[in-house]
């Protein structure tokens, strides 16, 4: 995983759990909005290892 998209995934996920300490609670707007930031980020690095794999897989069926 790329190390900057790595860092961002951990920032925002720090935010998540202040904000829901901050408002005792998982289902505060900010809370959600940041949980939906932070699975977009995790679903990108998801389609980016698969897509990796994939082409290493191609590679070695052709080599």
């Amino acid at each position: 995983m790329d190390k900057k998209l790595h860092l961002q995934i951990e920032r925002l996920r720090g935010q998540m759990v202040n904000e829901a300490m901050l408002h005792n609670t998982m289902l505060h707007q900010k809370v959600l909005h940041l949980s939906q930031r932070l699975d977009m980020l995790i679903v990108r690095v998801q389609a980016e290892q698969l897509a990796s794999r994939a082409g290493g897989e191609e590679e070695a069926t052709r080599g």
